[in-house]
């Protein structure tokens, strides 16, 4: 409480420090709750806050899901989430110029619904709490902090049967493998989105997880990651049509040197205009580490060839609020 108490003092004085920053004209206004955030969603990012119903069909696979044949794995996927801008400062009559709170929190899950009765085999919380500016049109910053809860699921531990045993991050659970059973980063969190043209753009983004609580200690030794992301949208033909896009997104960890974890999505888009509600139907690959973090957790500093990874193809649909 008290560091999110330290947190929320920070953010205000950094709003009020930017309206002193910047010369405040008499266009300049404050806007309750807009509609779209300054800083864009990211299309093809898996831990941003929105709604998902996903459908993978895994090529590869890293978590041992009990089935009698593991050359091909079916689970379902499904997110709840969104973000919110909170307010906002314009500088300038044409609102090219701003600077605004957002916030923004979800729930991964992932099921084996379709495959020896292995339901929940974990899920994750995020959120995070932003400052965002635009500086031009093409240009945008977010500066804050983001919080990730993962946990191997329920059902999952209690098929291994150690759901009696210590809860630890040393539960072994099959043949010696290891499984972190809470995975937590709270960490500062910095990004930049570059609009290219109309139609590509560019967003990079960068955490460092900080030294907070005592269960947090151990993740300290490993505290960056970083992700790129490169984005098309068919050029705008009017509200209410349906859009080709496609994106990438690349996620590194510290903890797995580097490795990246590629998505890759291509699709049809139906959006509102001056607003970030868009809704999506396409299909997805996926090559990286697991996507379920705490399945990822580790002591030391691994190698490309120690990484647990993952591929699969899927069908799903995606909304942003």
């Amino acid at each position: 409480m008290v560091c999110t108490n330290r947190l929320f003092r920070q953010i205000i004085i950094l709003v009020v420090a930017l309206s002193c920053f910047f010369p405040l004209h008499a266009e300049a206004m404050w806007t309750m709750v807009p509609d779209e955030t300054l800083y864009p969603p990211m299309i093809a990012d898996s831990d941003y806050p929105r709604f998902v119903l996903e459908f993978p069909l895994y090529i590869e696979q890293s978590i041992d899901t009990l089935q009698e044949s593991s050359i091909l794995s079916a689970r379902e996927i499904m997110k709840f989430g969104g973000v919110q801008s909170l307010f906002r400062l314009s500088f300038d009559a044409r609102q090219e110029t701003a600077a605004e709170v957002s916030a923004g929190a979800g729930l991964t899950t992932m099921f084996d619904t379709f495959e020896d009765a292995l339901e929940n085999i974990g899920w994750e919380g995020t959120g995070f709490l932003t400052v965002d500016l635009r500086v031009k049109d093409f240009l945008s910053f977010r500066f804050g902090f983001h919080h990730l809860s993962s946990h191997v699921g329920d059902e999952y531990l209690a098929r291994y049967e150690v759901l009696d045993l210590p809860v630890d991050d040393q539960a072994d659970l099959l043949v010696g493998s290891t499984y972190g059973m809470d995975y937590v980063r709270d960490s500062l969190y910095g990004g930049l989105s570059f609009q290219i043209s109309p139609s590509f753009r560019f967003a990079g983004e960068v955490r460092y997880s900080m030294n907070m609580l005592r269960y947090m200690l151990r993740y300290n030794d490993f505290p960056w990651q970083t992700s790129i992301s490169i984005e098309y949208r068919e050029s705008e033909k009017g509200e209410g049509n349906w859009k080709w896009y496609s994106g990438v997104h690349v996620s590194m960890y510290q903890e797995s040197s580097w490795f990246p974890s590629t998505t890759f999505q291509l699709g049809r888009a139906l959006s509102q205009k001056d607003s970030n509600r868009e809704f999506r139907v396409g299909l997805e690959y996926y090559y990286g580490r697991v996507q379920i973090a705490s399945f990822n957790h580790t002591q030391t500093r691994i190698s490309w060839q120690e990484v647990k990874r993952e591929s699969h193809m899927a069908v799903g649909a995606w909304y942003d609020l």
